[in-house]
């Protein structure tokens, strides 16, 4: 069996974004990518897209689509991979192709790929808390918010940069974010202070209707933290997918990174499963 792997630059990330919309679920995140993760990723510039996002196709279309975020190989899989034991074998053998001790591979450790690695000595190692909410009913917004459009981009950035130490957010970025294949799928919200200054942003995006969208990324800045503005940007960003057609919401921040999971416990997540990666020893 023949798996063809495909870079893909900016323009033609298209073709992930579709795919990992066609394999959404309804009720979670699926392993490891989701539209949006591609969508974040989509700030960057054409030479590092390219470099980092991929396609697996055999000649039936599209298998896997595979995201190295430094040090992991994100992969998330087409449903048929779970039923089907050759192109699962296969999509393995592709995926574990000279890698070498101390790589890593994200993908559900209970998946057809998985099973695959665990076996070929691949470790299994939990990383992520995996939340969801429901977005049967309205959500109660405690705070205004502003839905950001190009007149409020410099405060949404702002409040990134400010709330990640490495943060190479620019408005430049949040422009090509925007207007890249996954721009359509993003809704940026903002939460301020007393007083206008921004205080806390989120970027949600959306999987089509009646599926689980993803929070990519959720910041608050340092001088306003604890004051519950991470929570209502948290919560306003669910509301507006909601108003799209979502059926849940999903995020997954690092497993011991305890403010920012009890934030979402508090904006209503519950917590559906840990996630992870294995490591090559």
């Amino acid at each position: 069996m023949t798996l063809t792997r495909t870079p893909l630059g900016r323009a033609e990330a298209a073709r992930a974004v579709e795919a990992l919309t066609a394999w959404a679920l309804p009720d979670r995140s699926q392993h490891s990518l989701h539209p949006g993760d591609v969508g974040w990723h989509l700030r960057f510039e054409e030479d590092a897209v390219r470099s980092a996002l991929a396609l697996w196709s055999d000649t039936a279309g599209p298998v896997a689509v595979e995201l190295f975020d430094a040090p992991v190989r994100r992969v998330s899989v087409a449903p048929r991979v779970e039923q089907d034991e050759d192109l699962a074998s296969a999509l393995t053998a592709a995926l574990t192709q000279g890698r070498i001790s101390g790589d890593w591979i994200e993908i559900g450790a209970e998946s057809a790929v998985g099973v695959r690695l665990t076996a070929a000595g691949w470790k299994f190692a939990v990383e992520r808390a995996h939340l969801v909410r429901r977005l049967d009913t309205p959500v109660a917004v405690p705070l205004p918010y502003t839905v950001v459009g190009e007149a409020d981009a410099p405060d949404r950035v702002a409040v990134q940069f400010a709330a990640f130490a490495k943060s190479t957010f620019s408005l430049a970025r949040w422009r090509q974010m925007r207007s890249s294949p996954a721009g359509a799928l993003a809704v940026d919200v903002l939460v301020h202070a007393p007083g206008g200054r921004p205080a806390a942003a989120a970027t949600g995006w959306f999987a089509g209707k009646g599926r689980c969208a993803v929070l990519e990324p959720v910041g608050t800045h340092p001088d306003v933290r604890r004051l519950g503005y991470g929570r209502a940007v948290t919560m306003a960003t669910a509301e507006e997918l909601r108003k799209r057609g979502a059926s849940a919401v999903a995020v997954l921040p690092p497993l011991d990174l305890t403010p920012a999971v009890g934030v979402y416990r508090a904006a209503g997540f519950d917590l559906v499963a840990e996630e992870g990666a294995f490591q090559l020893p």
